[in-house]
């Protein structure tokens, strides 16, 4: 394991001081143990089975038992230590370190939630990280990027633009990172995007799209018209919503706090309020899936 890169990701992505510590003392623990190199063995095992989470996951529990560290701390020491080389992937891809660091500051946000859900400093959410390790996301101001194409049968046609099934497209993500998500920072961060892809854009315009549970429009009953989600929904043309028994991302609501009894839910921000009355009616939850035209400076298909 290389602790120098260890303490560097951890500097230049913000990690608290308090998972630093943590974290320090059960990559001793994994040494103390015999297991640092088992850690290595399974970064290389993940990389020879084109990144695979699920077999690469027998090896993260079995060093877990035998260190005695939580396999949520273990799979993020894992997702750190395999992101070495994915530095040199974006040096040799012509990528600043900057894009690099701001990139992988998921790894960040996503610890925070492990220690608010989970109660430990780690990650439980390792079957969303694949695509770091290509190269295929890219945080740029608020919002992550991730080199996709157009799924849909049907095109969407909107405004003399014309999206068809295959085209690239760009996958937006809304990390939890706390920063300001007003229509200002989504436009600047869809500027950065603009100039980000502009040599693979061949001057045509920034096409994203959007799968969220943020975008069902059902929501528009419950949060107040200054939401910041209801706002974002407007970036998107939402084509399509599906309604679910369960409610998935109960848990980026109501945090640790999430399998309470629906009465006893919090009601510390107008969201949970505005949520736990939703669901007391009875009312389903859901996603919906979006897509954003953008030209460099403004969305053309809204």
């Amino acid at each position: 394991m290389n602790r120098d890169f260890l303490e560097l990701m951890m500097e230049k992505t913000g990690f608290p001081q308090e998972a630093k510590t943590e974290l320090l003392r059960c990559a001793d623990s994994l040494a103390a143990s015999g297991q640092e190199a088992a850690l290595d063995g399974a970064v290389e095992f993940f990389y020879e089975n084109e990144l695979s989470m699920p077999l690469t996951s027998p090896l993260i529990l079995d060093i877990g038992e035998r260190a005695s560290v939580s396999p949520y701390t273990v799979w993020l020491l894992f997702l750190i230590e395999a992101a070495v080389p994915t530095r040199e992937a974006y040096a040799q891809a012509g990528l600043s370190e900057e894009i690099f660091w701001n990139t992988f500051q998921d790894l960040k946000y996503k610890l925070l939630e492990c220690r608010e859900v989970q109660g430990v400093w780690g990650n439980f959410v390792s079957f969303w990280y694949p695509i770091f390790y290509t190269c295929d996301i890219f945080k740029l101001g608020r919002l992550e990027y991730e080199n996709t194409t157009y799924a849909w049968e049907e095109p969407y046609i909107k405004n003399g633009y014309a999206i068809k099934h295959g085209d690239p497209v760009k996958s937006v993500h809304i990390p939890s990172s706390g920063e300001p998500f007003e229509e200002a920072a989504r436009l600047a961060s869809y500027r950065l995007a603009y100039e980000f892809f502009r040599e693979e854009l061949n001057g045509g315009p920034l096409v994203c799209v959007c799968d969220s549970w943020l975008l069902y429009p059902d929501y528009q009953q419950i949060l107040s018209p200054s939401s910041n989600i209801l706002s974002f929904q407007k970036d998107f043309d939402v084509i399509s919503s599906r309604t679910e028994e369960e409610f998935h991302d109960i848990w980026r609501v109501f945090g640790g706090d999430y399998q309470r009894p629906l009465s006893q839910l919090p009601e510390k921000t107008s969201m949970q309020r505005a949520f736990k009355e939703y669901l007391l009616q009875g009312k389903k939850t859901g996603e919906g899936f979006g897509v954003l035209i953008f030209d460099g400076e403004k969305i053309c298909n809204r």
